[in-house]
């Protein structure tokens, strides 16, 4: 009975390094884009907080919210297995 714990546990640590690393990758690729936009368009405000702003909208925004579903779908795929494997 401990075992399945372990193995969760396991995936729940390398599901949130997953989680990070994405988040990071995903936040570092935002901030370039948001960088070479300020360059291309020669905009008159300063660039640090320019880029600040737009970090800002990207935390609240939906794209930020999708990157949990590192932990949504291979949790809810276990949870189907296990569901159809035992009482279908």
């Amino acid at each position: 009975m401990i075992t399945p714990l372990i193995l969760l546990f396991e995936l729940l640590v390398v599901l949130t390094v997953v989680y990070v690393v994405v988040s990071l990758y995903s936040r570092a690729v935002r901030k370039s884009k948001l960088k070479r936009h300020w360059k291309q368009k020669g905009l008159k405000v300063d660039r640090d907080a320019y880029v600040r702003r737009g970090l800002k909208k990207y935390d609240g925004s939906i794209r930020r919210k999708l990157i949990l579903l590192v932990y949504i779908i291979p949790l809810g795929a276990i949870a189907l297995l296990v569901y159809v494997m035992n009482f279908m």
